[in-house]
């Protein structure tokens, strides 16, 4: 509480006020995590660009946004039914692009939608985690995002 006071340049006493705590306040940041998300989903499918080019949007705009929910907002999904719910209406968008990139051959087909949405979701996770632990130089970590959600991580396909 007090680092996040000292950022915004307020006191802990204010964060308090403002949030009513702790707790209040991961909940607020889910909240607006939840809202950044449906944001950049919003803005990736409007417009006619192929399934591909909305993904590497989602994935770019995603990445940018720091600090993003893999910290605050995987701990809310399994303590809020509201932020939960508002999630996993988000991952179904993700999931019904992931159909639209099947149907046009850009997706294997024999993998389940869900999974691969899923999937596509963790992999910016990991961006945003390699980054923020200096596993990945900035300037790499997206590239190799979207490399891995276009090919794997196998040098060859296994069978």
């Amino acid at each position: 509480m007090e680092d996040i006071a000292d950022r915004a340049g307020v006191t802990r006493i204010t964060i308090n006020r403002k949030f009513g705590g702790k707790q209040k306040l991961k909940e607020a940041a889910a909240r607006h995590s939840l809202k950044i998300f449906g944001h950049i989903i919003r803005r990736a499918m409007s417009g006619k660009k192929p399934p591909m080019d909305k993904f590497f949007k989602i994935m770019r705009e995603y990445y940018r946004v720091r600090h993003h929910y893999y910290f605050w907002m995987r701990t809310m999904i399994d303590e809020e039914d509201q932020n939960r719910k508002a999630f996993l209406k988000q991952l179904d968008k993700v999931e019904q692009l992931v159909v639209k990139a099947q149907e046009r051959g850009e997706v294997k087909a024999d993998l389940p939608s869900g999974w691969v949405a899923s999937f596509f979701d963790y992999i910016i996770i990991t961006a945003a985690n390699t980054r923020y632990r200096g596993v990945v130089a900035e300037r790499d970590a997206l590239q190799i995002a979207w490399h891995t959600f276009m090919y794997g991580v196998a040098p060859q396909k296994a069978f």
